[in-house]
């Protein structure tokens, strides 16, 4: 069994982020870590923890400490460090009495989340390097050319008429171009961290882009309307003018202490165990990444390196190497790492190109391929086909431990949803230790890892359905939908998929967090 450790005593051990170099992991659901969480925590709700420990904590040997409400009856992070142990983390702590252990002696909690990337980029606002633009005088006024550097599903789901999607760091090479054909360029995000990013980077580089304030909830607030779709195609940015831009952030990374690391020596540097193996950042485009990228490499393009860092950087003391294709985005992704306190940043030298041409091993894909471990987990997990299902002449009691989202658009008729961090507390109210249970999830291998610890827990008859809903439904399955069920906390909305009033909300703590600690004091939604 884990430790316990007080509060008092991770104070004592430094918990300075980006500095810590230990892993703090708050396992409750991400709603509840929402509400309030440990300054510096990484949200990995216990429902992921198999999934997701690995891509957060690539190195088993460094210290963990875990926690979760510390309400009596929450025992899901004694769960968890358990799992975690099961999983070959050998450091392993929990937070003696949770989230209220820390609170106990008036440590302050910190609300919404990616809260330290947050703050810091209204830090760089706040020193002067980025002008904004108020949505009031963009629709007075017009513009040349608007950029959004949100995702490419962002952009698709929701956009500014007219704009270009040029996600992040893709916007450097071509800001040459776009300044020699227009007088003035506008870049926007969905609120303010990315566009607040990409205006001084693009300043840093030498152009003088704006950023659209408060982005398109801003623009939405003051009632303009957005379009939706893939958008105009964007001509490739010119050979020289990304070779320009290229040299640009490559001085203005080694100027923070980036460094070039060689593919043979970071290939090395991830096969040995400690502190010193690196979390490696690919920072290329989505379909980039898919066709080829370094084994176990997070994806995140462009400003999402920068404003998401804290949702996978668990330990943000280790090392961190950055990976393009040899162009400006790495040592551009590496420069704002380092302004942020990241102590050890490099730079793949020559990308992916120099990895491939070193005869290295690349791994195709999205990159979330599901560890081992969880298949040695579930190997005698007992399962029941649909067919079997449906022929049953008595009804089980069946449980959904799926996303709430994915059980409000359809489960198996008198599913019960509980989120699976929460299972063997909650299914006390559903059915005893007799009952025949039948545990389902969009993911089958989330039922089997449900259906697990109903059995750990002493409910003998629980099995996994081996199937989703989709191939439930081919068979002819009935399906029933739903809402959300109402104490569901496992899934978060962006604010301007709530309405004015969230986004009114959302800002406004946005604006709020330099302003002393009263972001730890006054939350936000997310």
């Amino acid at each position: 069994m884990a430790e316990a450790v007080e509060a008092a005593a991770l104070v004592a051990r430094g918990m300075e982020w980006p500095r810590r170099d230990w892993a703090l992991l708050d396992v409750r659901d991400v709603g509840e870590y929402e509400r309030g969480h440990v300054p510096g925590a990484t949200s990995l709700p216990r429902r992921m923890l198999e999934f997701r420990a690995g891509e957060v904590m690539p190195d088993r040997g460094w210290p963990v400490v875990v926690y979760d409400s510390g309400r009596p009856g929450d025992l899901r992070a004694m769960l968890a460090a358990e799992r975690l142990g099961e999983m070959g983390y050998g450091r392993v702590e929990v937070l003696a009495r949770g989230q209220l252990g820390w609170t106990a002696e008036g440590r302050a909690l910190a609300k919404g989340v990616n809260v330290p990337c947050k703050r810091f980029g209204e830090e760089v606002l706040e020193g002067g390097e980025v002008t904004l633009v108020a949505p009031e005088a963009l629709m007075r006024e017009g513009v040349e050319v608007l950029c959004d550097v949100r995702t490419a599903g962002e952009f698709a789901d929701h956009h500014l008429g007219g704009a270009l999607s040029l996600p992040g760091f893709e916007l450097a090479g071509h800001l040459p171009g776009l300044a020699r054909r227009h007088g003035r360029i506008v870049l926007n995000c969905a609120g303010r961290t990315r566009s607040i990013i990409a205006a001084a980077t693009a300043r840093a580089l030498g152009y003088d882009c704006a950023a659209l304030e408060n982005g398109t909830m801003g623009w939405r607030l003051a009632g303009g309307e957005v379009e939706r779709g893939a958008g105009g195609d964007v001509p490739d940015a010119v050979e020289a003018d990304v070779a320009g831009v290229t040299a640009r952030a490559r001085e203005l990374a080694v100027s923070m202490g980036v460094v070039a690391v060689p593919a043979n020596e970071l290939a090395g540097c991830r096969a040995e165990a400690g502190v010193a193996r690196p979390y490696v950042l690919d920072v290329r485009t989505r379909e980039a990444f898919e066709a080829g990228h370094v084994p176990g490499a997070i994806h995140l393009p462009g400003g999402q390196a920068i404003q998401r860092t804290d949702d996978f950087l668990a330990v943000p003391g280790a090392p961190v190497a950055v990976v393009d294709d040899g162009d400006a985005r790495a040592w551009l992704a590496a420069w704002w790492l380092k302004r942020m306190g990241f102590a050890g940043v490099a730079v793949l030298e020559g990308g992916m190109p120099a990895w491939r041409a070193a005869g290295l091993d690349v791994e195709a894909g999205r990159g979330r391929v599901r560890p081992a471990v969880i298949d040695r987990l579930v190997a005698d997990v007992p399962v029941v086909s649909c067919d079997a299902l449906r022929k049953r002449g008595a009804a089980p009691v069946v449980i959904d431990v799926g996303s709430s989202r994915a059980y409000a658009k359809g489960h198996l008729p008198e599913a019960i949803w509980i989120s699976r961090g929460w299972l063997e507390h909650e299914i006390r109210r559903h059915a005893s230790p007799g009952d025949e249970i039948v545990v389902t999830a969009g993911d089958p291998v989330q039922a089997k890892l449900g259906a697990e610890v109903l059995l750990r827990a002493g409910y003998r008859r629980a099995v996994a359905l081996d199937a989703g809903l989709d191939e439930w439904q081919a068979m002819g399955g009935a399906v029933e939908t739903g809402p959300v069920p109402a104490h569901a906390m496992d899934v978060v909305e962006p604010p301007y998929a709530k309405g004015e009033a969230a986004m009114r909300e959302y800002l406004e703590w946005e604006i709020r967090l330099t302003a002393g600690d009263v972001n730890e004091r006054e939350g936000s939604l997310t």
